[in-house]
């Protein structure tokens, strides 16, 4: 299946593009995560270093808060890592 994945701010930096189809044969939203992971390992710092927690996931325009591992995934889906901004 084809997954979009939309990278923004310093995770767009990491993965060196801000826009990737991901071509992915498991099923679920945990994989997927691990998927980026082991393809952008500097993505996976973010995502696991000392700023642990500080990203937003969205899927199709819904932020998963928290992001469930066991969300099926299905072609076109879009996932968008962004990283998480506080305002005042």
């Amino acid at each position: 299946m084809d997954i979009d994945i939309r990278f923004y701010g310093g995770f767009a930096v990491a993965a060196g593009n801000e826009t990737v189809r991901l071509k992915f044969e498991m099923g679920n939203l945990g994989e997927l995560l691990d998927e980026i992971r082991r393809r952008w390992p500097q993505v996976a710092e973010l995502l696991d270093g000392p700023a642990k927690g500080s990203a937003v996931l969205v899927l199709n325009g819904k932020a998963l808060e928290p992001p469930d591992p066991s969300i099926k995934l299905k072609t076109g889906d879009v996932l968008s890592i962004m990283p998480f901004v506080a305002g005042g």
